[in-house]
């Protein structure tokens, strides 16, 4: 062989070494290439997807404050129909117990009441209160239940108390009382 001929095996040689190594190197390039391309889309993804959540929480508050403020609103406007409704009730109440007791089944109801707080006292003392609306009423009511009546200081609406001091009682037939009872204060 003649040194042409040997070099040029000897290029062809090296050529094909170099072309071997060059397309591993390549084939290496490309697979850490190809990692790294797949990590960098994954870390965009997760931070896509983080933000994704970040943005949706910070949805979510100000859903929730926007609903929250409905709500506490919604709820002042329904307590305040109801502070209207029971003030309108209230003012109805005193109104037709005002006309109730300018009737003869109110006086009849007073002196049922009057009978009935000496019947549950059995002989001992006992003090009967009625409203200071009702003073003009207690002569008549005394004559006819034969029980003495004390106009109280304190306004309850109409009706009687009744306080029986040995047994610690109070009998309580007041409108005020019963009314409280409902809900409704007068």
């Amino acid at each position: 062989m003649q040194i042409k001929e040997k070099l040029e095996v000897f290029r062809d040689f090296t050529l094909d070494v170099a072309k071997e190594q060059s397309s591993q190197l390549i084939a290496q390039y490309q697979e850490a290439s190809q990692k790294e391309l797949e990590e960098y889309r994954k870390n965009r993804q997760a931070e896509a997807e983080h933000r994704i959540q970040l943005e949706e929480q910070k949805i979510r508050r100000k859903l929730n404050s926007k609903v929250s403020g409905e709500l506490l609103r919604q709820k002042h406007m329904l307590d305040e129909c109801k502070r209207q409704w029971k003030d309108k009730l209230k003012k109805q109440v005193q109104l037709l117990l005002k006309e109730y007791q300018k009737t003869q089944e109110y006086q009849d109801f007073l002196k049922l009441k009057i009978q009935m707080a000496v019947e549950v006292a059995a002989g001992e003392p006992v003090i009967i209160y009625i409203n200071p609306s009702d003073a003009d009423k207690r002569a008549q009511l005394e004559q006819e239940t034969g029980a003495k009546l004390t106009v109280s200081s304190i306004e309850f609406g109409g009706g009687i108390r009744a306080v029986i001091r040995s047994r610690n009682m109070l009998i309580d037939e007041s409108f005020a009382s019963r009314l409280e009872q409902e809900g409704i204060y007068l």
